[in-house]
């Protein structure tokens, strides 16, 4: 029940993100009314300082000087409007210049710097923050948990907050722009890179065991207090139309003092994780320092925004990375089942929603520019055949990133399975069905169980290298063994725990038939893989092909027996 709640909480969360945040894209970095337009005047969003106005501008003609104030006498959202006008909007505004105010009226006009690249520029920005939403939804919708909760919160808060300013200042109420403003600036603003703190130190496992457990409090008491301070410096804003003296410490020390702290948990994580843990989620840690810095890189006063655009797209390394230890090493234990299908369908998916947009993008551009029918008409068919061509690179890319070794496994036990009817005794048989497949799938265990005789039991038989436990038989009354009789099908175990034995069969997910002529020759079970993934319906195919094979294998061995037998009869005394 929780984690449905947390789930449908997740959805309707990220649909309010989404509108907050994607809205804005069509509308103020390259569409045809907000952000195409222009008052002359540059003004820093957090001091509300004219740091710069323009030759033969509309602030410049009504007087607007550099240094000059913005007094926004209530109206919160009039900085966010002088950022963003459309060609002919009309705004009554008031500066102050050496303790006296000024009221102006001054007319957007269009802003001749304002062209294809800067809407390109736009989206491309958006890319980045795009990746982190995704990884992170699928992280809480997979595994809620405050771990996982964490990082979607500090994920929403790489996202630009000035389109969103701009875009909701046109749109809604001073007070309910108030509120948004509020959240963005509290929550969404540099207070979001502390929420990393809680997820490396529950990552990969959502513990906090021994000397993370110890610092946690520590941690909570950081964000909350940090919280207080951005609630504090807001409502100074609002009061004084200025930021306070000591701006810096929110603006910049606490988000880099939190990004330090993140970095040194993360590699006292490193340090102290087993060697094989090390070795699977080592590169996780170099991408996500990497991440930090790049992202920390925003927050260093003095460094020219240009250059933390360009720097800022290396922030992508640590969702990349989290979801490729996440989905393809299964660092995180998440109930989670990765096929092609799936993979396939989520890509592809991607795929024609970006179609989509580069479609719709063209075409606003086109539109705006007031170019020709006919070459709007040329780019869609363009983009209509690229489709084939990413169809093939996808397919490529799923096969290369995350199925390599699983094909490299199917073509291994195909040829192990193919040999099998070639066997003239069971011992090769059984390790066929056991060995075999433990290395090939990397599994954690694996059991054969052979029928008795007289039919009454199926005695353990053999078991791979890698099994640690296992049941010692089974009666031809269990449960386990009517079904696979009755079904001749595999078997998750899943459904039936409370008939097994809790100690010795915990380890195993999966029951495999064989069977010679409709009865039951043998089964086998199967562990889930060394490192805590499931097995996945396809593997489980793969199993039961292996079993199909089997059978054609206990027939030919028995063949031969019976040939042995007739041969040693008709052999004369």
């Amino acid at each position: 029940m929780r984690r449905t709640v947390s789930r449908l909480l997740l959805i309707v969360v990220t649909l309010v993100v989404a509108a907050v945040y994607y809205l804005p894209i069509g509308h103020v970095d390259f569409a045809e009314n907000w952000g195409e337009g222009t008052f002359g005047a540059t003004i820093n969003p957090r001091s509300t300082l004219v740091s710069s106005v323009d030759r033969n501008s509309p602030a410049a003609r009504a007087g607007v000087r550099s240094g000059d104030r913005l007094l926004s006498g209530g109206n919160y959202e009039i900085s966010s409007r002088l950022r963003a006008g459309y060609p002919g909007e009309r705004e009554t505004v008031t500066f102050e210049r050496g303790g006296v105010a000024r009221t102006v009226v001054i007319t957007a006009q269009p802003n001749p710097a304002f062209g294809v690249w800067q809407r390109i520029g736009g989206v491309l920005a958006y890319i980045p923050p795009t990746i982190f939403l995704i990884v992170a939804f699928l992280l809480v919708f997979l595994r809620p948990s405050i771990m996982s909760w964490a990082f979607y919160v500090f994920a929403v808060g790489y996202f630009g907050t000035s389109p969103p300013f701009m875009y909701w200042a046109h749109v809604l109420s001073p007070t309910a722009y108030r509120i948004l403003a509020f959240v963005l600036t509290t929550v969404f603003g540099p207070w979001c890179v502390l929420p990393l703190l809680p997820f490396v130190l529950r990552f990969p496992n959502g513990d906090v065991l021994g000397w993370r457990r110890r610092i946690d409090p520590l941690v909570w008491a950081f964000l909350g207090l940090a919280y207080v301070v951005y609630v504090v410096e807001w409502q100074l804003y609002f009061v004084a139309e200025k930021l306070p003296a000591w701006d810096v410490v929110p603006s910049a020390v606490i988000p880099l003092a939190a990004f330090a702290l993140a970095g040194l948990v993360l590699a006292k994580n490193v340090a102290m994780a087993t060697p094989s843990d090390r070795q699977r989620w080592g590169f996780l840690a170099i991408g996500t320092i990497a991440s930090f810095v790049a992202y920390a890189i925003y927050f260093v006063p003095g460094v020219p925004f240009a250059v933390g655009q360009v720097v800022g797209f290396a922030v992508v390394l640590m969702p990349l990375c989290i979801a490729y230890a996440v989905f393809r090493l299964r660092v995180l234990d998440v109930n989670f089942v990765l096929n092609r299908a799936l993979v396939y369908g989520v890509l592809s998916l991607g795929v024609i929603a970006f179609i989509s947009v580069l479609d719709w993008f063209f075409s606003r551009v086109i539109a705006i520019g007031r170019l020709a029918i006919g070459l709007e008409l040329l780019v869609t068919i363009a983009i209509g055949f690229l489709l084939d061509r990413i169809n093939r690179l996808v397919e490529g890319f799923v096969e290369t990133v995350f199925f390599r070794r699983r094909r490299m496994a199917e073509r291994h036990l195909r040829r192990a399975a193919s040999a099998l009817p070639y066997a003239t005794d069971e011992d090769a048989i059984a390790d066929g069905l056991v060995q075999v497949p433990a290395d090939a799938l990397d599994l954690a265990a694996a059991a054969l169980y052979r029928r008795s005789d007289g039919g009454a039991r199926f005695e353990g038989l053999a078991t791979a290298r890698q099994t640690t436990v296992a049941p010692a038989a089974f009666d031809a009354n269990h449960l386990l063994v009517r079904m696979l009789l009755s079904d001749e099908k595999v078997v998750w175990l899943d459904d039936l725990r409370s008939h097994l034995d809790s100690e010795n069969a915990a380890i195993y997910t999966l029951a495999v038939p064989v069977t010679v002529r409709h009865e039951l020759v043998c089964f086998t079970l199967y562990g889930a893989h060394a490192n805590g993934a499931q097995l996945d319906p396809e593997e489980a195919e793969l199993l039961e092909e292996l079993a199909r094979e089997a059978s054609r294998a206990y027939d030919h061995v028995e063949a031969v027996r019976v040939r042995e037998r007739y041969a040693q009869l008709a052999t004369p005394l």
